[in-house]
């Protein structure tokens, strides 16, 4: 006979088996070379009397050869008093915050060279400039591996990022700063006199142009619809692993769903079943009852004796 509750284990058991659909990993982590960064650029200070304010130059592995990374190590108060200009690319004001605060904070420069496009991959568009990054980590102790970063940020003015040179494209191209946070997101913004872009916190940043030039508009037609057209949702570059997901989740709910039905159709023809039987069980009890004889060990239930004497043929022959 059909249960309920087992058949309920069965789905969720088979619930559990359904895929997950994450989108595609790259096989490139930034945040996994960002930790190989710092390991590497902390091993260019000196073990001895390392100069705080003096920029030191770190050795990369060979797999990652042609991309430089640099360290700086300033106190916090000077940081946030001073700022610190000249920093490789970077400009950093006066007015800079971490959070956690620490004494001394390490910058790790990251200059990503022809690595760009591999580790922060832009469909559809076309990097003019390497990509480099600005990180900040606690300075307490300069033999520490994979570090967490620390929260900075410039609460007053951005930090400044001047690029010398930029490719030289034709007529047509608009290019844009590009800006990576540590989470994943993307944000564009205009290019300041040609090669400056700026942000307010740490992460990496680049100068991109599509890569086929924007068309030239049509003209406006006489009558423009009132109605609204969709637009983008500023995810610069993040669109296909959207995709992705919504097709995942997609499946995965229409499948949730399709059960869900199962399970309720089920569950209504067991309610059902269940009635039916406490309904015949009801009739039974106000029945006649059988009158019940002992048959060995056994008790069973026997007809009782009929009211109306048989009359034998043999009465109505005279």
């Amino acid at each position: 006979m059909f249960s309920f509750p087992s058949f309920s284990t069965i789905l969720i058991l088979f619930l559990t088996k359904i895929p997950s659909f994450p989108s595609q990993p790259t096989p490139f982590s930034s945040r996994l070379l960002d930790s190989t960064l710092q390991d590497h650029a902390f091993q260019s200070f000196p073990h001895h009397r390392s100069k705080t304010g003096t920029i030191y130059t770190g050795n990369v592995p060979v797999n990652l050869t042609g991309i430089t990374i640099s360290a700086l190590r300033l106190r916090s108060g000077s940081l946030r008093k001073r700022g610190y200009n000249g920093y490789k690319e970077f400009n950093i004001p006066k007015g800079i915050v971490e959070n956690p605060y620490v004494k001394r904070v390490i910058l790790v420069y990251h200059n990503l060279g022809n690595w760009s496009q591999v580790y922060y991959p832009l469909p559809g568009f076309l990097y003019l400039t390497p990509v480099v990054g600005l990180l900040g980590y606690n300075a307490d102790n300069m033999t520490a591996k994979g570090l967490p970063e620390l929260d900075l940020r410039a609460p007053e003015d951005p930090i400044v990022i001047k690029f010398e040179t930029l490719k030289v494209l034709g007529n047509g191209y608009s290019p844009v700063c590009v800006f990576f946070d540590l989470f994943g997101g993307v944000v564009f913004d205009h290019v300041l006199n040609g090669s400056v872009c700026s942000c307010v916190t740490q992460g990496h940043v680049g100068i991109v142009v599509e890569s086929s030039p924007a068309p030239v508009p049509a003209p406006a037609p006489e009558h423009v619809p009132e109605y609204p057209i969709a637009g983008g949702d500023g995810g610069g570059g993040r669109g296909g692993r959207n995709r992705g997901w919504w097709v995942g989740g997609s499946v995965a709910g229409g499948v949730l769903l399709a059960a869900l039905v199962v399970v309720l159709v089920l569950w209504v023809r067991w309610c059902r079943g269940t009635k039916r039987i406490e309904k015949m069980t009801v009739a039974a009890d106000h029945g006649v009852p059988l009158a019940v004889a002992a048959v060995g060990r056994a008790e069973v239930p026997v007809a009782m004796s009929t009211r109306t004497k048989p009359i034998l043929e043999s009465e109505y022959v005279t």
